[in-house]
């Protein structure tokens, strides 16, 4: 676990980064884990010239990993170096600058997946209502919601994980605002969720959105998808993005037909996969 001094020096050298490329070097949950205690999850601080020159984690229960160099400590070889520490992982790229295409290539890495970004602007609130749609209630709904998520991300190498004590971080954290949390629920419990995000510029985000297996095909996506876009606009934001795998055709058509647009592209490049005799 990281003391609070590593963690600040982190950060701040995550804010540096951003700012030399335009993009942040570590997602929402490698920030979290900074100050967590996370099983799976390990750090390698490098340092040099009497700063932090390098940072890398790596999760093993996601099988990823995210590094970061300062812009004043690369093309010495310190990249090589974190992506040893976290051998075996493959890395997130975000923004596939071509920085990190050619770090890749270098290191004999390829694409594993896609993560894209979509947006599209908003539309003023309508004021109309969306029956079954109503908040969530953490007394009666968290579990049925954890469960939910895990069967309707069984796929997902990170989503399926998502637990208890990553409920409560989030909630914990000031964007949270429990009416953009939706439900819909029937005799057996809940059936779907749209978890909306409002970011600090004002900006909406689609943060999950998920249908049980049991609903999917009826709809319920498309109306919790509106219900969620119609809140944000309530709420101020002009703009909506949300991020999605590639490879989720269904979730991708449902974006393109409400209106999103591929705006920007994460990639998660890995060592070169090789089939065993067994696989031949």
């Amino acid at each position: 676990m990281l003391v609070s001094d590593d963690i600040n020096r982190i950060r701040h050298l995550v804010t540096v980064v951003a700012e030399a490329d335009g993009e942040q070097p570590l997602n929402e949950d490698a920030m979290l884990a900074l100050s967590g205690d996370g099983a799976g999850v390990s750090h390698y601080l490098f340092e040099q010239d009497g700063e932090l020159a390098g940072y890398a984690q790596g999760n093993t229960k996601h099988g990823t990993a995210q590094l970061l160099v300062h812009p004043g400590h690369r093309r010495h070889g310190l990249g090589s170096r974190l992506l040893g520490d976290v051998a075996g992982l493959a890395v997130w790229a975000f923004g596939d600058l071509p920085a990190a295409q050619g770090f890749a290539a270098a290191h004999d890495l390829t694409e594993r997946r896609r993560l894209l970004v979509m947006e599209r602007p908003l539309d003023p609130p309508s004021g109309g209502a969306f029956d079954g749609v109503r908040p969530f209630d953490y007394a009666t709904d968290a579990d049925q919601l954890l469960a939910l998520n895990a069967a309707a991300f069984d796929w997902h190498p990170e989503q399926r994980h998502f637990s208890r004590a990553d409920l409560d971080a989030r909630m914990a954290e000031p964007w949270f605002d429990p009416a953009g949390l939706l439900v819909t629920a029937d005799a057996d419990g809940l059936t779907g969720f749209h978890w909306t995000k409002r970011h600090p510029d004002g900006r909406g985000e689609v943060y999950i959105l998920a249908t049980h297996p049991r609903a999917q095909g009826t709809g319920l996506g498309r109306t919790l998808l509106a219900a969620g876009l119609e809140h944000l606009a309530a709420s101020g934001s002009t703009s909506v993005h949300l991020y999605v795998e590639a490879s989720n055709s269904r979730a991708v058509e449902l974006y393109e037909r409400a209106g999103f647009a591929v705006v920007h592209r994460d990639v998660l490049y890995g060592p070169t996969l090789t089939r065993s005799s067994d696989d031949r």
